[in-house]
């Protein structure tokens, strides 16, 4: 550490939240203009310069706070959860009450209560200050320079396919470039920022420098794109989650955190909260049967029978559909007194919509025989 350079948690965690809170503010510049412009409102030329600009400038004193600044005072592993925390309740506060650009129902809602809890609870069990570190001898373990070249490779790839290619994929591919593009950048920033402090070489410096302002370009470019790329109500408490246990690692392989973590037990535990608590805000149920990809869909297109003639599909998910009005119909029978005729229509609209996607029938007609 620089001489007469003094570490302090609260300096570390107090900028930490400004640069969450900016980053929040950054995207929703952008969002907004997008929105109206879905919406048909036509946005001028110089409104768009002037929102993608203050982004920019959104960005860089978020990143001056939370990326440059807050690793001299803390551990790297203690930012960045005080950073998303931060993010993740102004997300909610910013786009879900006062925009109104994304829902959040009572689950989201306590999913983030549940982050931020974590978070809280993370300072406790989690490491501490650590003085008199070097950063030419932490890098000089074969484990952590692997770590730190993986680092930098994936960022490099991601920020390829991001910048050429992410339009044409689909949803949950461009959220997992998104994810790999701004954790690594985002773990990239924060590691040669504190090394900084650390007595580099000269080569070693000017290469960090190199990386620090590499990544930050890149975790700023990231966000221009998730902005319209991406459902910000889906994507930031993956993104959270992502950086948050890509910072502890590195801080247990690069860092060394695990000679002064409290408590093991706490410090997994810890991480269990923040994954539940990414869980309960996703719009997707990671962990039930309801999962698309892991649960009851997969099962049943594993066991799925071939066809030789007509085109309707025998396999829709009528279930979920049935599901889904069951539980509109369980809400309104609690609700009766409050729901007004509109939501009513909207309600028999979708039993409608679904259904009619179910009956379809396409061109072919005629007799249907079974094979596995």
């Amino acid at each position: 550490m620089a001489p007469h350079f003094t570490q302090s948690l609260p300096m570390c965690y107090g900028l930490s939240a400004i640069g969450g809170i900016l980053e929040v503010g950054s995207i929703a510049v952008l969002a907004v203009p997008d929105a109206r412009e879905k919406e048909g409102t036509p946005i001028p030329t110089w409104l768009s310069m002037v929102t993608l600009a203050s982004n920019v400038s959104m960005q860089l004193i978020g990143s001056l706070s939370s990326n440059l600044i807050a690793p001299w005072f803390g551990p790297v592993s203690v930012v960045a959860p005080i950073y998303f925390s931060a993010t993740l309740v102004f997300n909610l506060i910013i786009f879900g009450f006062i925009l109104g650009l994304e829902f959040f129902d009572r689950i989201m809602i306590v999913g983030t209560y549940v982050i931020a809890i974590g978070t809280v609870l993370l300072q406790v069990v989690g490491p501490g200050i650590q003085n008199g570190q070097d950063i030419g001898e932490l890098l000089g373990h074969s484990y952590a320079l692997s770590w730190f070249l993986f680092l930098l490779v994936s960022m490099v790839v991601s920020t390829i396919i991001m910048v050429t290619s992410i339009k044409k994929y689909g949803e949950y591919k461009r959220i997992a470039i998104l994810l790999i593009a701004r954790s690594t950048s985002y773990t990239l920033n924060l590691t040669v920022s504190r090394a900084f402090l650390l007595n580099p070489d000269h080569f070693v410096l000017i290469s960090f420098i190199v990386i620090k302002v590499v990544s930050g370009a890149i975790y700023t470019y990231a966000i221009v794109v998730q902005s319209t790329a991406v459902k910000q109500a889906k994507f930031i408490p993956l993104n959270a989650t992502t950086i948050i246990l890509l910072n502890a690692i590195t801080g247990v392989i690069i860092w060394e955190d695990w000679r002064v973590i409290s408590s093991w037990v706490g410090y997994v535990c810890v991480f269990l909260l923040l994954a539940l608590g990414c869980d309960l805000l996703l719009s997707a149920n990671l962990l039930t049967n309801d999962n698309a990809e892991l649960g009851r869909a997969k099962l049943m297109r594993r066991f799925q029978l071939e066809r030789s003639s007509g085109s309707r599909n025998l396999y829709s998910d009528i279930a979920d559909y049935e599901g889904e009005v069951e539980n509109q119909n369980i809400a309104v029978n609690k609700d009766a007194d409050l729901l007004t005729s509109a939501d009513t229509q909207r309600k028999e609209s979708t039993r409608r919509i679904a259904w009619k996607e179910v009956l379809s029938t396409g061109k072919g007609q005629g007799a249907v025989s079974w094979e596995y």
